[in-house]
């Protein structure tokens, strides 16, 4: 059981994106502030407008930059657990996991994985099967259901 990619790819680029969409429209609404339409008014070359757009983005690219590194691509099996993470393959036995835990309010589900040999943590999906409550994800997936039950027998 692998990582779903496109899920992973959007975790990892979503922020990227969202930093552009608000650096363009911070520029758009300085330099052609008509093309912009606010509560059906069109919009008039505001500074306050501009300046919460643009800094807003560059949260966005910040936060990018900070947490891009984490996603990793996990293949999980019954002995060995698969982490592809920044172009390296490397091979971690279940006894070597210090923590596995299912991160909250995060659609769908991201689970947060640190070994003993390492003192990173690396962030992996699963396939969006999930059941939502109020936020809180229980996750209904395959690897879902692998991590559950690997997390009883170890204790992890």
């Amino acid at each position: 059981m692998e990582s779903n990619r496109t899920y992973h790819y959007f975790f990892k680029y979503s922020l990227l994106g969202v930093g552009i969409l608000l650096t363009i429209s911070a520029i758009a609404s300085w330099v052609v502030p008509e093309s912009m339409t606010i509560n059906g008014q069109p919009g008039t070359q505001d500074i306050s407008t501009t300046m919460i757009f643009g800094l807003i983005g560059v949260l966005a690219f910040l936060f990018f930059f900070l947490i891009k590194d984490k996603f990793a691509i996990v293949e999980l099996g019954n002995q060995t657990i698969k982490i592809k993470h920044n172009g390296q393959d490397k091979s971690v036995s279940w006894l070597d996991v210090e923590e596995i835990k299912l991160m909250q309010f995060v659609y769908p589900p991201l689970y947060r994985l640190k070994t003993r040999d390492s003192d990173d943590t690396v962030w992996f999906n699963t396939e969006p099967s999930y059941l939502s409550v109020n936020g809180f994800i229980s996750d209904l997936s395959e690897m879902g259901d692998l991590i559950k039950k690997k997390k009883k027998e170890l204790g992890i």
